[in-house]
């Protein structure tokens, strides 16, 4: 393949070629490079990261899922790993498994990356399955709650602590976006919806306006902060569990955040791309990022796109 060369904001050169390895992606022909460095894929509109490809995305939507399976969806950074935690030991009593990973024990169908799995391979496994999803509604996998027997749940957290937390997580990094720009930049391109997995405003909205769908649940980072058990039973109880106290006890214990960044199970480390993946976990880091003056113009965006909706979440 003849590598792409595409003039950067900071004035460099960036060669496709050089990411195959990083993107694990089986075509990087139609991978954009924008503004310092940052690489996506656009896909029905909506700017993905390059590891999620139109093969990948295409066995997302048609793979076939059951009624005791679960989806957990999010944008990115909005609490989704602590969520999948907490989803797999409800459905395994509380026990983390011997010798195995999170990642390992989940289905991420529209990547292509780090455990890319076919249709055949997951319809082989036994139920309940956990899958794994950053899609807006309208490209959510096997169709969404409207098509799919499968159980959703959306995770949404407030946008200025995603912004940050994103702004963290892509910066530098070449097997997703190689952002190389200064946090101005970012918090510009977040607020015009220019970064990967798109709009914030409209992913969150897209699955806030199905919220009363049977088999879809939408929870709040900043609930399940507050009141973790209180959403553990809600979560439980939708998804057909009755939660003994000593259960509830060991998952509290497994999925707070400071066991999460040790634990073998949950920490990531078996993915050297993902070091240092979970900073600060907590309501408000935002504050250490903005300006007065970046906080207002936020919040000046924020009151304009939420009016409305019936939707607000806690900043502080």
């Amino acid at each position: 393949m003849n590598q792409k060369e595409t003039q950067t904001a900071s004035g460099g050169v960036a060669r496709i070629g050089e990411y195959r390895d990083e993107l694990h992606a089986e075509n990087l022909d139609d991978i954009q490079v924008g503004e310092y460095g940052y690489k996506y894929r656009t896909i029905e509109g909506v700017m993905l990261p390059p590891y999620v490809t139109p093969d990948r995305y295409a066995v997302s939507r048609s793979v076939e899922t059951r009624p005791n399976d679960v989806c957990y969806c999010s944008f990115p950074k909005s609490g989704s790993t602590w969520l999948s935690n907490v989803l797999y030991l409800i459905l395994h009593n509380g026990e983390v498994p011997e010798g195995k990973t999170l990642r390992s024990c989940l289905h991420w169908m529209e990547s292509s990356w780090p455990y890319p799995r076919s249709r055949e391979e997951v319809g082989a496994l036994p139920s309940p399955r956990i899958f794994k999803s950053h899609m807006p509604y309208r490209m959510a996998l096997a169709g969404g709650p409207e098509q799919s027997p499968c159980k959703y749940i959306y995770i949404a957290r407030n946008p200025k602590d995603v912004c940050v937390s994103y702004f963290h997580f892509e910066s530098g990094k070449a097997w997703s976006g190689g952002y190389s720009g200064p946090w101005e930049h970012w918090l510009k391109l977040f607020m015009e919806g220019r970064v990967q997995r798109g709009d914030w405003f409209e992913h969150v909205l897209s699955w806030w306006g199905h919220r009363d769908a049977g088999n879809l649940l939408f929870l709040k980072y900043e609930d399940m902060k507050r009141d973790f058990d209180g959403q553990l039973r809600r979560i439980a109880s939708y998804l057909g569990y009755d939660l003994s106290e000593e259960v509830i006890d060991r998952i509290k214990s497994a999925t707070s955040f400071s066991r999460m960044k040790t634990e073998q199970f949950s920490n990531h480390r078996e993915i050297p791309q993902l070091e240092g993946f979970f900073r600060k976990g907590e309501i408000g880091s935002w504050k250490d990022q903005f300006t007065v003056a970046q906080s207002e113009a936020f919040d000046r965006l924020y009151r304009e796109r939420m009016a409305g909706t019936g939707l607000d979440f806690e900043f502080e």
